[in-house]
């Protein structure tokens, strides 16, 4: 039987999340350029788990950082592992 859902693993491979017994809904999306940063409040993601994250849409460059306090997810441009920062695609998912 195959399985469905998301799983995560770190640099380690050791796994850091798995929603293959709970289900993902996709909530926002939202294209951001280099260098920007911003955020944006979700009052029905209150009492709900979320998966934030982004994904850059250019090579060799890094995705911006997302995070979440309270109903609140904001994203921050960043240099890392020695690349600029690119533009991104930041999602949200509910976990419920």
């Amino acid at each position: 039987m195959a399985d469905y859902g998301l799983k995560l693993r770190d640099a380690d491979a050791v796994l850091t999340l798995d929603t293959i017994d709970q289900l993902c809904r996709f909530r926002y999306s939202v294209e951001v350029s280099s260098g920007g940063s911003g955020n944006v409040v979700l009052s029905d993601i209150s009492g709900f788990e979320t998966l934030h994250f982004a994904v850059c849409l250019e090579t060799r460059k890094a995705a911006h950082l997302v995070t979440r306090s309270g109903t609140t997810i904001s994203w921050v441009s960043q240099a890392a592992l020695g690349l600029v920062s690119g533009d991104s695609l930041v999602l949200v998912f509910l976990i419920t």
